[in-house]
């Protein structure tokens, strides 16, 4: 039998997230919607009406006549009398996610980790104890004054670290915890004089991960004179690359709504959570990563941005959006005037406001251009240009045919030029930018860019969207004929080869994603294949004539004629065949 100690809990929560209990309940019990839930006989025991239910959004089932009840997992136990970790292993195997092999080499960090996060578990309920205590009078009165009530301070565990030099270290040692654990979590480090506190005098913010284990702090100083925040430096189990904050309280909510909030720190999350937005996450005030994209991704498909409305905020925003592009998010951003940030909105407006604001937050792509236009006076003819060639740069990286139109369109209105100036603009850069984009891998290293049609790339583009779902399809495509040379687009070229290759790398995944990310139906494979194989005649049949336009006016060469006619029978060949 398996030993569950090989799964993570990352790992279990990861498949849970990944499939829908009423999909797996469904495939045994017959299921009718009733409001958020859905009703159907009871497989655990023999009933004649429906008492068992399932809910959709938090991913449990009931049986209100033999309470039995739990997630997928335990459904799945149940019904097909499976352990916990077989039970792991079969959910994910039908989703396609491969099952970890745990060596006993991992098994020991991960039993490392553990004591780390029980290190500052513990911290943070001595933290919690010491704000509601008279030490933490300060603190009470700082969180009174950034209108923190109790019952949000509660709800988020914040605490306090005093100000003195060894109260955690002396709470450890009344634990009998070891003191070289809590210093490899950053809680304590050693001096002279032995172990003193990392953290003192300061407002705790306790940061987890999504499962609610505790890794690290930010601590906010309560005086003057002092780095305004102190963060836990990275750990083992601490890496601010990887850990949204707050996404441990808001995660359901996240998934239930398919939208996160995003925005800079800890006081802005409670302030938005106080104003009944409770799908919001925190960046840690630092970059955003692929890694923060990648598990946003498994929770939604929508994020809006709220950063501080300074250029400082701006400019976070704008490194945001790519990242949260690149994994697959639809993305808009909420804008704040006069260097506003999204607590003191939340605290200064109502909860209707605080709604109507983030119903208005612009597409990405809209605050992208609107953003570059407002920093050039258009007015003037220097500044027009000067804007329109960071416009064009911006333009020329959209995939989408249809996207990109849409925004040449935008653009042109918001700029005051012309619409077909734009777009011979953007598409003279797409010409000239794709030289770097060209696969250099074997037979299409050295192949010329060349210049493609706005049709003929939307034509390439569906039939790569309907490989990518439907790869099966390959082995065809390739046993008539077809290879990467007859791809002019070197983003569509980059994921052909890839796939033939069965290959991966960033790009190409990154390519998939937005590919398989954009709005609409993917048209039907036969489609795809008659409408990319007009495309290829009408290009084998434009060579031709450049071939024998050549021809006609050299006069030099003893096989002239010759080659002449085997292009005119090449030519009529092509009409025969298609009649």
């Amino acid at each position: 039998m398996t030993d569950i100690a090989r799964f993570s809990d990352e790992w279990i929560e990861y498949v849970k997230s990944s499939v829908d209990i009423v999909e797996v309940v469904g495939r045994r019990v017959e299921l009718r919607q009733s409001g958020q839930n859905y009703l159907g006989l009871c497989p655990f025991h023999s009933e004649k009406t429906p008492s068992f239910s399932v809910n959709a959004e938090r991913q449990f089932y009931h049986c209100f006549g033999c309470q039995a009840g739990g997630n997928v997992i335990n459904f799945v136990m149940e019904t097909e009398h499976l352990s916990f970790p077989e039970a792991v292993t079969k959910l994910a195997e039908d989703k396609g996610i491969p099952v970890p092999a745990v060596s006993k080499e991992q098994q020991r960090k991960e039993a490392y980790r553990d004591q780390l996060r029980q290190a500052n578990e513990l911290a943070a309920r001595y933290y919690y104890r010491n704000l509601r205590s008279p030490a933490g009078e300060r603190a009470r009165a700082y969180l009174q004054g950034r209108g923190i009530t109790e019952t949000l301070a509660r709800d988020f565990f914040l605490g306090y670290a005093s100000e003195a030099w060894d109260g955690l270290v002396r709470f450890f040692e009344d634990e009998g915890f070891d003191p070289k654990i809590a210093q490899a979590a950053g809680l304590i480090s050693q001096s002279k004089r032995g172990y003193i506190d990392r953290f003192r005098g300061r407002l705790m913010f306790p940061i987890c991960d999504h499962l609610g284990r505790f890794l690290g702090f930010g601590g906010r100083s309560t005086k003057e004179g002092q780095p305004k925040y102190l963060n836990t430096g990275q750990t083992e189990v601490f890496n601010k690359g990887y850990v949204l904050y707050g996404l441990n309280w808001s995660k359901d909510e996240v998934k239930s709504k398919d939208q996160v909030i995003i925005v800079e720190g800890y006081t802005d999350l409670i302030a938005l959570f106080g104003a009944e937005q409770r799908n919001v996450v925190a960046s840690l005030g630092t970059a955003f990563t692929p890694a923060h994209g990648k598990l946003l991704k498994r929770f939604c498909s929508q994020a809006i941005i709220a950063f501080d409305g300074d250029k400082a905020g701006q400019r976070a925003a704008l490194r945001s959006m790519e990242v949260l592009y690149e994994a697959g998010l639809q993305v808009r951003v909420a804008e704040l005037d006069g260097g506003q940030d999204p607590d003191t909105f939340a605290r200064t407006h109502g909860a209707d406001q605080v709604q109507e604001w983030l119903d208005g937050a612009k597409p990405f792509r809209e605050y992208q251009i609107d953003r570059i236009i407002s920093q050039h006076d258009v007015e003037t003819r220097e500044g027009k240009l000067a804007a329109s060639t960071e416009l064009v740069s911006v333009l020329a990286q959209l995939t989408s045919q249809i996207e990109r139109d849409e925004y040449v369109r935008y653009a042109s209105q918001r700029l005051g030029v012309l619409e077909r100036s734009l777009a011979a603009e953007v598409r003279e850069k797409q010409g000239i930018g794709s030289i770097k984009h060209v696969h250099t891998r074997r037979n299409v290293k050295n192949m010329r860019p060349v210049q493609v049609e706005a049709g003929d790339e939307l034509r390439e583009r569906e039939i790569i969207r309907c490989l990518l779902r439907q790869p099966e399809h390959l082995r065809d495509l390739v046993e008539q004929g077809i290879t990467a040379h007859d791809f002019y687009h070197p983003d569509y070229r980059h994921v052909f080869v890839s796939l033939c290759e069965n290959s991966s790398d960033p790009e190409g995944t990154a390519i998939a994603s937005r590919l398989l990310s954009l709005p609409g139906a993917i048209p039907g494979w036969e489609d795809c294949v008659g409408s990319f194989f007009s495309v290829l005649k009408k290009r084998r049949l434009k060579k031709i004539e450049e071939k024998l336009s050549h021809l006609e006016n050299d006069r030099k060469g003893f096989d002239i004629r010759m080659e002449f006619y085997r292009l005119l029978k090449e030519y009529y060949d092509i009409f025969i065949t298609e009649s």
